[in-house]
């Protein structure tokens, strides 16, 4: 007969310390390692048929959350047992800064694409490395949280939600002055539509932005709900239903790679490419003439 300790069941005077507040579903962890393996597998057809190699670490974040629900779904057998838990713990909180990453490289390569580059607060050349900067910071919290639960320490586990949460919380910050960003630039777009959209108006300038705005608010959400449930702690809510990780982490997290499948930006950087391209080629040809 095990005893209870303040980590979980003391077996033969030895703490077993408790990974999971339920069983993990098998069931709902292997439908995700689909979604994720199909839409990764999009993204990496996109990655060379529009050259977008700013997708890159968009599709490591699709690898991740491939792989961290693969770990839920071996934990449903070992729910005891370190490895699948660090697994999917690990690679499911990297995944959104990864995606995040791309995100943030994309609004400046759409701004351009339809030149309307004068119109960001910041240049892209500013504002992209500033971000990934951050992203790599968040991302090296949550990895660091991730991994310090190794050793089965109750104070390194305690530790670990703290360094997650500060991730979390900086992650949400960021996320949210760039959505204003991407707001404010989309406005300004619409106030004084730029030469590249007078020219050619079926450009689908506005719906970009869209997915931008829409893509972070899906981060933003999860964010805040993984945000609550390391405030809660063991006993919340949060942590205690499963059905939280599916509902606001991993259905958002799918979406963001779903709706970049249906609407590339890499498809609207290319065609202002070739506009750029032609207008050049046909004042090359009027100043000869």
């Amino acid at each position: 007969m095990a005893d209870e300790g303040p980590f979980g069941p003391v077996v033969n005077g030895t703490m077993v310390v408790v990974f999971y507040e339920y069983r993990p579903n098998q069931q709902a962890a292997f439908a995700f390692v689909a979604l994720f393996a199909f839409a990764t597998l999009g993204h990496i057809i996109y990655l060379f048929y529009l050259r977008s190699w700013s997708f890159i670490p968009f599709i490591l974040g699709g690898i991740a959350e491939l792989f961290g629900y693969y770990g839920r779904a071996m934990s449903h057998n070992e729910p005891d047992v370190v490895g699948p838990w660090i697994l999917q713990n690990l690679l499911i909180l990297a995944s959104p800064p990864l995606l995040a990453a791309t995100i943030y490289m994309t609004l400046g390569r759409v701004a351009i694409a339809v030149g309307a580059r004068h119109y960001m607060p910041l240049s892209p050349r500013l504002l992209t490395p500033l971000y990934v900067v951050i992203d790599i910071g968040t991302l090296a919290t949550q990895l660091a949280g991730s991994v310090l639960p190794a050793s089965g320490d109750p104070s390194a586990i305690e530790l670990s939600k703290k360094v997650v949460l500060g991730g979390l919380v900086a992650q949400l910050g960021a996320l949210a002055v760039f959505i204003f960003i991407t707001w404010l630039v989309k406005r300004r777009i619409k106030q004084s539509p730029t030469r590249i959209i007078l020219k050619d108006t079926s450009i689908n300038w506005k719906n970009h932005f869209r997915a931008i705005m829409l893509v972070t608010l899906l981060i933003i959400v999860r964010s805040i709900v993984r945000t609550v449930e390391y405030l809660q702690g063991e006993s919340g809510t949060v942590m205690s239903n499963e059905a939280f990780i599916y509902v606001f982490d991993a259905a958002p997290m799918w979406l963001v790679m779903a709706i970049y499948l249906a609407l590339h930006p890499g498809r609207l950087v290319r065609h202002g490419r070739r506009l750029d391209e032609r207008e050049k080629s046909d004042n090359t040809l009027l100043g000869h003439n």
